[in-house]
């Protein structure tokens, strides 16, 4: 506390232009000096909007320093770079040689094909269930994901286990998400759920002892 005490900057300065600029262009980098990514930049900077905002709040500020500031952060770039990015082609070269692989292979093929096919993350992928699948023998297909499982460790958990079901990220807690699937992968499911089943509780993906997969490990272990 002394250290920060020496170190902290008096709250009235905080409405500073060229004080609060110098606090900006840090926001845009990281620890070791590098360039911080754009995203990165703008969700720090909307936390410190929300600080200052609980800070007019409670009377420290009359309105929010960062009105009327002017200043450039870092551009986004919205273009997808095909080098980092892999092509139908190339995708499904990779999914075959998952499929491939002895043991735990062939039951995430098509958990892979989901985080490709429908850009699921992976915590949607753990959870997804046979009654939120609307596989036709034929066409496009829907999934209706509604929640997510997160590893927390068992000392963050209510009930003591490792895994916690979550609301879909950045929505409200009962919202869903409706995703069309390609025909490719609405395959893909109707194979797995023919081969593999699903869990008692309706799971399509699990590890080798009916557990969620690891997000970590994918289920490999």
């Amino acid at each position: 506390m002394d250290w920060l005490q020496r170190h902290s900057l008096p709250v009235s300065e905080l409405e500073e232009p060229d004080v609060l600029r110098r606090g900006l262009d840090a926001l845009c980098r990281k620890v070791d000096g590098a360039a911080a990514a754009a995203k990165t930049v703008n969700r720090k900077k909307a936390a410190v909007n929300e600080v200052f905002g609980v800070a007019v709040e409670r009377g420290y500020f009359a309105q929010n320093p960062l009105n009327g500031l002017r200043w450039t952060g870092t551009e986004v770039a919205d273009e997808v770079d095909p080098d980092c990015v892999p092509n139908p082609a190339q995708v499904a070269r990779l999914l075959a040689a998952v499929k491939a692989l002895p043991g735990r292979g062939p039951h995430l093929y098509a958990f892979f094909g989901c985080m490709y096919y429908a850009a699921m993350r992976p915590a949607e992928v753990m959870h997804l269930q046979k009654s939120q699948c609307r596989l036709p023998p034929s066409g496009w297909g829907l999934l209706n994901l509604k929640d997510g499982v997160v590893t927390a460790g068992k000392e963050w958990t209510d009930h003591g286990a490792v895994h916690e079901v979550h609301s879909l990220k950045r929505r409200a807690a009962k919202a869903t998400r409706p995703v069309p699937v390609p025909p490719v992968l609405v395959r893909m499911l109707r194979e797995h759920i023919r081969t593999f089943g699903v869990a008692p509780d309706g799971r399509l993906f699990r590890n080798a002892a009916g557990n969620y997969i690891d997000a970590s490990a994918y289920g490999i272990t």
